[in-house]
């Protein structure tokens, strides 16, 4: 991999992170937005507004992160027992441990609030706290399926994907890719059963990328006004999704919804991806940006379930529109900070410590 497209996959994830966050910083109704959610408040400019960008703009975050884990992943792979075993190895650290500790830290820290109020009447707490109360043991077990920081699906996926890679591999490597086409077909319909169908496509693109060495495709330039093009239609894409979304749902509306966000996260991507090649120069050697990515499995872990108390501790149903942006933008911002400041504690306080939380991201 050039140094170029290792700074470049280092500085996109840290804007995708905070995408990310805003994905999940929806304070309306409709709390957990999936890509055909209606906006239950109808031309509520505010809705509207946090939809634009939480169920918009932002829809392409994960997908995105899906294809730099495959690409990573794969960049290094060897069809053979030895290569195997280290992929096993090395992910039992990176991803099981840090999943299994975050999964705990969330689990308890919801259940140890839940004694006290105003924290034991929020719906969030009931929800993820609920069944372990009554289940004990075994609904604290349950977290580990259904993770109370649901952020961590994400890891969920990219441990499974380790256990099946020899399979991708083979797949991948003697169809040329053609296998790809029918997870293309999954993940247009938006179905998935235990592999979600988004999650396994876009690793396996970026698994193709490594595999067939495709790097210099990927890094291809293309001219700032093709990139101003790609954008502004993304950008037109959201926003007459937007508006769909506040309308009554009715069949072809929803299959409008799920077009218009398959096209979003495929032009999602590449605006992104483009863009950077534009701006990389005035950033690429800020050193800031640099620390702050040695932060963001922290920002990742974090966010969740505190964004959700925050909300729901702050808003009422009569909150004002003004209140809802308001926090749309602040909460975020602050919980982001909060993160790297907590991240920043323990790396400084003990650093194995903070490896082992980070699956040694701690670079």
């Amino acid at each position: 991999m050039t140094k170029y497209l290792s700074r470049k996959i280092k500085f996109l994830s840290l804007f995708l992170i905070v995408g990310v966050v805003f994905t999940h910083t929806y304070n309306y109704k409709d709390a957990f937005l999936t890509p055909t959610t209606t906006i239950s408040e109808g031309f509520n400019l505010g809705a509207m507004f946090e939809y634009f960008i939480s169920n918009g703009l932002t829809r392409f975050t994960v997908p995105m992160f899906f294809a730099f884990s495959g690409y990573l992943f794969f960049r290094t792979f060897r069809f053979s027992l030895k290569s195997y075993g280290y992929k096993l190895k090395s992910r039992f650290f990176s991803l099981f441990i840090p999943f299994v500790i975050w999964t705990a830290v969330a689990g308890l820290f919801l259940l140890a609030i839940s004694y006290f109020e105003p924290f034991a009447s929020l719906p969030i707490v009931n929800e993820k706290i609920g069944f372990a109360k009554e289940n004990g043991i075994v609904g604290i077990l349950s977290w580990f399926l259904n993770p109370p920081a649901f952020q961590l699906w994400y890891v969920q996926q990219l441990m499974i994907f380790t256990v099946i890679s020899p399979l991708i591999y083979i797949l991948i490597k003697y169809t040329k890719g053609i296998i790809i086409a029918p997870f293309i077909i999954l993940w247009l319909i938006d179905l998935s059963f235990i592999i979600n169908s988004e999650a396994i496509l876009f690793f396996m693109l970026g698994a193709y990328i490594a595999i067939f060495d495709k790097e210099s495709f990927v890094l291809q330039k293309e001219s700032k006004i093709f990139t101003v093009v790609i954008t502004l239609i993304w950008v037109t894409i959201n926003i007459i999704k937007t508006y769909i979304a506040a309308l009554s749902e009715t069949t072809p509306l929803y299959l409008a919804k799920l077009f218009l966000t398959k096209s979003s996260v495929i032009l999602g991507i590449v605006a992104m991806w483009l863009l950077f090649d534009h701006i990389v120069k005035r950033i690429e050697n800020k050193k800031g940006l640099l620390l702050l990515s040695s932060h963001m499995f922290f920002i990742y872990t974090l966010h969740e379930p505190l964004l959700h108390i925050c909300y729901q501790l702050g808003l009422t149903t009569s909150a004002s529109t003004a209140a809802h942006i308001a926090l749309y933008i602040c909460m975020p911002i602050s919980i982001i900070a909060f993160s790297v400041i907590i991240s920043m504690f323990v790396r400084k306080v003990c650093l194995p410590l903070h490896r082992v939380l980070t699956g040694n991201r701690s670079y």
